[in-house]
């Protein structure tokens, strides 16, 4: 078989090679954006998918805090606040949950547990807002529910190490969170309530760093502030705070406007490294620093907790604050942060008085400084005497705990209002609370959990 022969001029063919070559290059580039874009929607997908996974972690975290605090109370009011957060919270995490890319039968179980804590403790919310206190028997079944929020975790927080060092992706690694996913809360509790109808978004504060320290005062500054001062009184303010050995020259870079006016100043160093400049904030009444954060690098530690509270307290007293005590503190980097608050003569805490100190665990410095809570809530108190008894108090206190210790306590209520309470801290089983019982009326006021870890001691 002879093929016809096509005479094809030197135009024509350079004419169908330029044609050819754009058709190839256009299908490659083609193929290079859907690449590229398929590549955006995997890192998309990807970043969803962990957003949901950690939102999910944080909701089970809730709802196992609230399960212990509800063991805890014994307060009618309190246990309905704690059981509908409960509700609220089960009802995010099996949003969050179905937003993984893991198949129906592998989560099953997960799921069948947020649904029955979240009915179960709508249940018992309602019986609460009747009136009605919770029982053993449900309280039996809350601590059950609460074992296997604890298994949940375990798993989740392994999944969570796993997806922070890299070796987990949703989409190439969904056998193993299957795997995992599906043996948390396999034997739950055969429990049947009525079904969740409307969803909630008004989720629990967490506290991280001691009790009402998540505090939000409105309006004008409590404390007596002081008079008006320039700038260069508040450059030698800045000076006195950190030492003249740290400070080579200030310069203003901002103006604070918020409810406490402030200069934002730069202490730059003598070397003129702008790196390792301190920023801190001066109040143009009275001239107190309102923050401060030294960035240098700790690389070492040589201190004890016990000998950086001290440091911070020797730091505080010569700046004019001397009736603070120590009481939380989180480890981070070889620092410290410690949070300290007032304390009156006769013994009483005042937690709204709240002042943050960042120690640095080689020399001692102070590396970091917050009085912003300090001096909006700060004022001459006059504190009343409890017009019920400390045993009348203590009868106020879930039957189940057992007190370790009391102690008078100003804490913050809603509406920029405070409350002398009988705080008492106590332990259930392997959890330690703290209870504040009105030193006025017997009410409970509010239960935190105490939880324990390895670089600090934390409230929830």
């Amino acid at each position: 078989m002879k093929f016809p022969k096509f005479n094809i001029s030197r135009k024509s063919y350079q004419i169908i090679t330029l044609v050819l070559t754009v058709a190839l290059l256009g299908t490659g580039f083609y193929a290079y954006d859907v690449t590229r874009q398929k590549q955006e929607y995997d890192v998309f997908l990807q970043n969803q998918y962990q957003r949901a996974f950690r939102d999910l972690i944080s909701n089970i975290e809730n709802i196992r805090v609230n399960l212990d605090k509800a063991d805890a109370t014994g307060s009618t009011v309190q246990s309905n606040t704690f059981m509908s957060s409960i509700w609220r919270q089960s009802y995010s995490a099996s949003e969050n949950l179905g937003q993984l890319p893991i198949t129906h039968s592998s989560l099953s179980n997960t799921a069948k547990y947020l649904t029955q804590v979240g009915d179960y403790c709508y249940v018992l919310s309602r019986q609460n807002a009747a009136n009605k206190e919770i029982d053993d028997k449900q309280i039996d079944q809350l601590k059950k529910l609460g074992s296997y929020a604890t298994n949940i975790l375990d798993d989740l927080h392994k999944l969570e190490v796993d997806m922070e060092s890299g070796s987990l992706k949703f989409g190439n690694t969904k056998g193993k969170v299957q795997q995992l996913m599906s043996k948390a809360s396999e034997s739950t509790a055969d429990l049947s309530f009525g079904k969740i109808e409307k969803r909630f978004t008004d989720y629990p504060n967490m506290i991280y760093d001691g009790p009402f320290s998540d505090l939000k005062i409105e309006g004008k500054p409590k404390m007596d502030m002081g008079a008006d001062i320039n700038l260069d009184q508040a450059k030698e303010a800045a000076t006195k705070f950190v030492g003249k050995d740290n400070v080579g020259k200030i310069v203003e870079y901002s103006s604070g406007k918020g409810l406490i006016k402030t200069f934002g100043l730069e202490i730059i160093p003598k070397d003129n490294d702008r790196s390792k400049s301190i920023n801190m904030d001066v109040t143009k009444k009275g001239g107190k620093v309102l923050w401060m954060l030294n960035p240098r690098t700790v690389s070492t530690e040589k201190l004890t907790q016990e000998q950086a509270v001290e440091k911070g307290k020797k730091f505080l007293a010569d700046h004019g604050y001397p009736n603070l005590v120590d009481t939380y503190y989180m480890k981070d980097y070889n620092t410290t942060m410690i949070t300290y608050i007032g304390v009156e003569e006769n013994g009483t805490l005042v937690y709204p008085d709240l002042m943050k100190v960042k120690i640095a665990l080689d020399t001692g410095e102070i590396v970091g400084f917050d009085a912003n809570q300090y001096l909006m809530a700060h004022h001459k108190r006059e504190i009343p005497k409890p017009k019920i008894t400390e045993e009348q108090a203590k009868a106020k206190v879930n039957k189940r705990l057992k007190i370790e210790r009391i102690k008078l306590a100003i804490i913050p209520l809603p509406a920029d209002r405070e409350q002398l309470c009988y705080e008492f801290k106590a332990k259930n089983d392997s959890s330690d609370f703290f209870v504040y019982i009105n030193a006025e009326n017997g009410n409970e006021e509010n239960v935190l959990k105490i939880i324990y870890q390895d670089n600090g001691t934390l409230t929830q």
